[in-house]
């Protein structure tokens, strides 16, 4: 049975034209997904998506995907219902399973309170 999702953020381009890829930077309850694409000039630039409140997470390359995983494909969604989220010792009630997945370098399993979109130049 495939998981229930709530689309919480599209990507507003393709993870198929990333110069570098998704780059992930985590320190403590902090983890943020910096992503390169290009603008309409034709240079590239830099968006992070951060994670606040980070108590897990989980990197599964694209070869190992399940089709639950790629059907977060460039957009950021909170699964609903998460047996992942609920098998973490001592997870707070607070936190929230987020998925993304991206085309040919995989997907990010979250679990935290909070997640923040900037783009460069924010």
């Amino acid at each position: 049975m495939a998981l229930e999702y709530e689309d919480l953020w599209i990507l507003p381009f393709k993870s198929q034209e990333f110069n570098q890829g998704p780059e992930l930077h985590q320190r403590l309850a902090v983890a943020q997904l910096r992503l390169d694409h290009e603008t309409e000039s034709g240079e590239y630039v830099w968006s992070t998506v951060g994670f606040g409140g980070l108590h897990a997470l989980v990197f599964t390359a694209h070869a190992s995907c399940t089709r639950d995983q790629v059907r977060a494909y460039d957009r950021l969604v909170r699964v609903k219902d998460s047996d992942w989220l609920r098998s973490l010792t001592g997870a707070d009630p607070s936190l929230r399973h987020f998925r993304i997945y991206f085309d040919e370098f995989g997907c990010y399993d979250i679990a935290a309170a909070s997640f923040e979109v900037r783009s460069q130049g924010e």
